[in-house]
């Protein structure tokens, strides 16, 4: 399932395995968190891009 992960502002490939694995802890423990395939519109804004 895609987009996956927090939204946490990743913005290199280790942050984003790190959004991954802190939904899956919230998954696991029960937690809600703002996960990106519940997001609509574009995942990163144009200013983080840089």
């Amino acid at each position: 399932m895609a987009p996956i992960g927090l939204d946490l502002g990743a913005r290199t490939p280790e942050e984003t395995a790190v959004a991954i694995c802190a939904e899956i802890i919230a998954i696991r423990t029960g937690h809600t968190a703002p996960s990106l395939k519940h997001g609509d519109g574009p995942i990163h804004a144009p200013d983080r891009l840089r």
